[in-house]
């Protein structure tokens, strides 16, 4: 028996001894079950829209706008971090006697867009470039006439575009301005070294931007990840100088890089346009309606090219497909900015001379009316000069004068505005409101708009040229009509005096040709 006890005694303290060794190991992983977890919580209900807002921004990855971040929220508790044996967090070195890291260096921020470079080019300057630029072209004009066909045409176009620019100073100063801070915006992408940009951000401050255009052109040779940009931008100054046929190479050169970019594909089609090149345009608009497409939204950006392209459209020809275009164009932007906005005033005027040139003069007629109901009450000035030009023309070709003369009248007054004035236009004006006074009998009217025209004339022309001399016929018979002996008889000699010189000069240059060809 005693053995026995003893026995059972002994087998007792060897599991005791067991139970107790076990007890004072360390967990194993399996104990890892015991760290609370992420419960999970029941979501409360949420509509069908707000279900699908918040299944959006859950497959982003991101926080509802106003909603605090996921790891603060009560109700859902983050996991404690599985940390192996051994191993301190970081934070936790500190407290445990041990050395603390070196402090990183944070990075210098960048500057924010107002701290940038201003562009100090002043108005006058800005003016004064743009005389500069139209002298030359003169020179380059008549420098080409009977000699080079192409840059005879080059040089009327970029004259056409100079004299636009500066009859509207104000508003093409805005835009000179915004082209620049866009490229000054993104130098610092361009990767340059220190004497480049100070070279093109010199050129950008108060110079003519071809140091800068010559900065990024070196760009699209040396950085492919910013050539297309480069090209781009550099097209951009180059319009803003007026020397097209450069610009529309750079913006050329940016699509082939990326055809993707809404911004290039508007860019070239525009300029194209300008210069007549319809089949490029037309590829580029329809490129561009194609991209903004594929986003799947109806937006003012779409509906903008939408109108370019049916716009293009029918500059090549195509007035079917135009129609249909507009159409499209013009529901979404009444829906997007309402049947008054400017954008749907411009859609008119556009149209209206489509119907024009085709022979719909009513239908014309319509559109532009609807155009200048919209345009008289807006700031686009330009459009407005146009739409009043169109509509008066119409008018007078129609034979309809007394309709005509209240727009050629605003018109005039609208381009007299102008501290650059396109000055042929206005002449052309002052004649057509002329005639209309006088087909309707008002003599005393019509002579007071041809002496306007005369003054304009002569300070453009010169004193002595035929157009002087026609001007100075017209008023000798409105003076006859109204009885003013002195003032006909004084217009008259001196209409003769100019075509007698005229005479005498083509004689003169007759017999000099006639004289090279007997020496020959």
């Amino acid at each position: 028996m005693l053995l026995l006890a003893g026995l059972i005694g002994l087998v007792i303290l060897i599991v005791f001894l067991i139970f107790r060794k076990r007890s004072s190991r360390k967990p194993s992983a399996v104990v890892k079950k015991e760290i609370p977890r992420r419960q999970t919580v029941e979501k409360p209900s949420v509509g069908r829209e707000q279900g699908e807002a918040v299944e959006a921004i859950e497959k982003a990855g991101k926080t509802a706008p106003g909603a605090e971040p996921e790891t603060e929220r009560p109700d859902k508790e983050k996991p404690e971090a599985i940390v192996e044996p051994g191993v301190l967090q970081p934070e936790k070195e500190a407290a445990a006697g041990q050395a603390e890291p070196e402090p990183k260096v944070k990075p210098q921020p960048r500057p924010a867009a107002e701290e940038r470079p201003a562009v100090f080019l002043s108005l006058a300057r800005y003016e004064q470039q743009l005389l500069e630029f139209r002298e030359q072209r003169l020179n380059g004009l008549s420098g080409a006439m009977g000699k080079n066909e192409q840059k005879q045409e080059q040089f009327q176009v970029e004259l056409v575009a100079i004299t636009e620019t500066l009859n509207f100073l104000e508003a093409s100063y805005e835009q000179e301005i915004s082209c620049r801070n866009q490229v000054l915006d993104t130098l610092g992408q361009m990767d340059l070294e220190p004497e480049e940009y100070e070279r093109a951000l010199s050129s950008l401050k108060d110079g003519d931007t071809v140091a800068a255009g010559q900065v990024l052109d070196d760009v699209v040779g040396g950085n492919p990840s910013r050539a297309a940009l480069a090209s781009y931008l550099s097209g951009r100054l180059a319009e803003c100088r007026i020397v097209l046929n450069e610009a529309m190479s750079r913006y050329e050169q940016a699509i082939i890089l990326d055809d993707d970019n809404p911004e290039y594909l508007r860019a070239a089609s525009a300029l194209a346009r300008k210069l007549y090149h319809h089949k490029k345009a037309l590829a580029w608009s329809r490129r561009l309606v194609e991209l903004l497409e594929a986003e799947d939204e109806d937006t003012v950006a779409l509906a903008l090219a939408r109108r370019d392209l049916a716009y293009t459209t029918a500059l090549a020809g195509r007035h079917k497909q135009a129609g249909g275009l507009y159409k499209q164009a013009m529901v979404s932007l009444t829906r997007l900015k309402g049947a008054s906005d400017a954008e749907i005033g411009i859609c008119w005027l556009q149209i209206g001379k489509l119907q024009e040139a085709m022979g719909q003069y009513e239908k014309a007629e319509n559109a532009y009316t609807k155009a200048l109901a919209i345009m008289k009450s807006t700031d686009g000035q330009a459009v407005l000069a146009e739409i009043l030009a169109k509509l008066s023309g119409l008018y007078m070709e129609l034979e309809r004068e007394k309709e005509a003369i209240p727009l050629l009248e605003r018109l005039c007054t609208l381009k007299g505005q102008s501290s650059n004035p396109d000055r042929a236009s206005q002449i052309m004006a002052y004649n057509n409101l002329a005639e209309a006074w006088r087909i309707c009998g008002r003599y005393a009217e019509a002579e007071e708009n041809y002496l306007h025209s005369l003054a304009i004339t002569e300070e453009l022309r010169g004193p002595e040229h035929p157009a002087v001399g026609s001007i100075l016929q017209e008023l000798a018979r409105l003076c006859q009509r109204q009885g003013k002996k002195e003032e006909d008889e004084e217009y008259q000699q001196r209409a003769a005096a100019i075509f007698q010189r005229l005479m005498d000069e083509q004689d003169k240059e007759g017999q000099q040709d006639a004289q090279l060809t007997l020496d020959g």
